[in-house]
């Protein structure tokens, strides 16, 4: 290290150690604000995935206990899917999120098992905007 840079080093650190001792009880406030540290930004959390989505056709619906059950031809075949009341009829198209599958679900209120079934946050009506 060059000297010059030794004494001022040895200059800091005098006045570090001094500026620690106390000549009267009040703490004195330092020479120049100091800004805080910019907080760190937490990583993005990664994408949800997309829930799948099947399309088909209405083949049979019915209303119990404030849900609408809708069996659904799609292009990969039947499905079920309940979600809150909505108008609906045999013929209407519709788009299920396939989200909440239960195996060998029974409905009491229908005295019916499905083999399986899905429990849609939503069922939309295609050609129908705003309606479930």
């Amino acid at each position: 290290m060059r000297p010059h840079r030794l004494v001022l080093l040895g200059s800091v650190l005098t006045l570090a150690s001094l500026g620690g001792c106390k000549r009267d009880g009040a703490p004195k406030p330092p020479a120049s604000p100091v800004a805080a540290p910019a907080p760190m930004m937490a990583p993005a959390a990664p994408a949800a995935p997309a829930t799948p989505m099947a399309s088909g056709t209405v083949i049979e619906t019915m209303d119990a206990a404030n849900y609408t059950y809708v069996r659904v031809k799609t292009s990969s075949g039947e499905i079920w899917a309940a979600t809150g009341q909505f108008k609906v009829a045999v013929g209407d198209k519709v788009s299920v999120p396939l989200e909440m599958p239960m195996e060998n679900f029974h409905s009491n209120t229908l005295n019916r098992t499905f083999p399986i079934i899905y429990f849609a946050s939503h069922i939309e009506r295609q050609g129908a905007p705003g309606t479930k």
